[in-house]
């Protein structure tokens, strides 16, 4: 059996699982409805550059496109709901699309531990329903294919978890899922900084448990970049981004869009973008965790928290930011399930 930790992330969708190495896959968060086929449409030999085509993810008699380049074939879907992590097409089709990336064609037995937002995880109500409905669709028998290469998988248990405890995890475990680092560290203070797309989740632990006056999240991750981005470019250029589209201009070294008047340098509107989310960011940290110098440990991870690296720790330097912080969570999980799932048998 596969013991396998997923992130199912609003910008990107993470998977991992570890034996004596790590396997980690990552997918876009974009679903689309569209074909990738263009007939004879091409412009010869002009121009010859490939694009990485979206992978066809099939299951029920319909098809998705997910992944990289969906804008290019099909109007993505935008969902930021928190019942979008529950059920529904998108999600499915993205597990469908991460386990094929991850474990490639053929069937696979797996446990899932799935990563939540604190928020979701800290309303028992509502992850008690997330959970139900993960469960009532998950466990059991998937039959589906990625690029016409078919996949049988059975799910055989899921459980959730805070999305930052992964990155706990990752920290401190190793891929047997035995606690590697000094046995003090295990009783000291550890704060996690989560920075998602979606989500900003602070977590704390001390002695093997949660501590819950540090312990919070919003929905103030990298979206507000891409917000802000996304306006400054419809007022001055009047040209419309999807958020992913936005987003991906926000980590490029050179941003730029082309529009009639030629090429625009993005630069300025980018720096605007990320200068003021970082200080959302910080003011958000600070009224939770002040100087942060409560906590032995400062980790910072999520693709937000690459972005904004020099920001924070310009502010709390005694923090560090994990090492692939984008999908860590992914590979803490996963960590942790080699050592849950082998007590349960």
């Amino acid at each position: 059996m596969i013991r396998i930790g997923l992130d199912p992330g609003f910008g990107n969708f993470k998977i991992a699982a570890v034996s004596q190495t790590s396997q980690v896959a990552l997918v876009p968060s974009v679903v689309g409805v569209g074909e990738t086929d263009l007939g004879l449409l091409s412009l010869g030999r002009l121009g010859r550059r490939r694009h990485q085509q979206p992978d066809q993810v099939t299951f029920g008699g319909v098809s998705y496109l997910v992944g990289e380049n969906v804008a290019r074939f099909a109007r993505p879907v935008q969902r930021l709901d928190f019942l979008r992590l529950s059920d529904g097409p998108e999600l499915r089709a993205l597990f469908y699309d991460a386990v094929f990336r991850l474990l490639g064609r053929g069937s696979h037995l797996a446990a899932l531990i799935i990563g939540l937002p604190v928020e979701v995880m800290a309303d028992r109500q509502q992850a008690l329903d997330t959970l139900r409905s993960l469960k009532a669709w998950m466990v059991g028998q998937h039959y589906f294919t990625v690029n016409n290469s078919p996949v049988v998988l059975e799910v055989t248990q899921v459980r959730v978890m805070a999305q930052p405890s992964g990155a706990f995890f990752a920290w401190g475990l190793d891929n047997s899922g035995h606690w590697s680092r000094p046995k003090a560290d295990l009783k000291a203070p550890v704060a996690v900084c989560d920075i998602g797309f979606n989500t900003l989740d602070l977590f704390a632990v001390q002695g093997g448990e949660v501590v819950g006056r540090f312990t919070g999240g919003d929905t103030a991750g990298m979206r507000r970049a891409a917000e802000l981005l996304i306006n400054a470019v419809q007022g001055r250029h009047g040209v419309d981004l999807s958020l992913h589209e936005a987003d991906a201009l926000l980590r490029r070294k050179r941003p730029t869009l082309y529009t009639p008047q030629g090429e625009a340098d993005l630069r300025p509107f980018v720096t605007q973008a990320l200068d003021t989310t970082a200080a959302g960011v910080l003011h958000f940290v600070e009224r939770h965790w002040g100087n942060g110098r409560q906590f032995a440990h400062l980790l910072f991870t999520g693709g937000g928290a690459e972005t904004l690296r020099e920001a924070l720790l310009r502010q709390y330097p005694h923090g560090v930011v994990l090492p692939e912080p984008v999908t860590a969570n992914a590979l803490g999980l996963a960590r942790y399930a080699q050592r849950v799932f082998k007590a349960d048998g």
